[in-house]
């Protein structure tokens, strides 16, 4: 079954709960009324969501080392390509880069990888 998105969340402030949307607007900076952080987007399985709730923008049916496996790679998600830089130390799931701003919706496939 192909990868898609299961989930999407902003975090307007650091010390708020998340705002889970149907659809975001991903800019250069990462989504849309998201506060501004060290890396655009963080994005995680949906294991690692349900098993340690981090703060992830995107939430992916994905097993996580199919997730892992893509850092290096350039993805599309709805109407966004995105790099995918790197696993973070402190938490779970994978940092990227927005290369190309679009929408991104709740059921968007995820389509094929390249590496960079």
């Amino acid at each position: 079954m192909p990868a898609k998105v299961s989930s999407l969340f902003i975090y307007p402030d650091s010390d708020e709960p998340a705002q889970e949307l149907e659809s975001v607007d991903m800019t250069p900076t990462g989504p849309k009324g998201n506060r501004s952080k060290k890396h655009a987007v963080h994005i995680v399985s949906a294991e690692e969501y349900v098993g340690t709730h981090p703060k992830a923008n995107i939430v992916l049916d994905i097993e996580t080392e199919a997730l892992f496996s893509l850092v290096g790679s350039v993805i599309r998600l709805g109407d966004c390509t995105l790099t995918i830089s790197k696993r973070p130390s402190h938490c779970p799931g994978v940092y990227a880069e927005v290369v190309e701003p679009g929408e991104v919706a709740v059921d968007d496939l995820l389509l094929a990888a390249e590496r960079e």
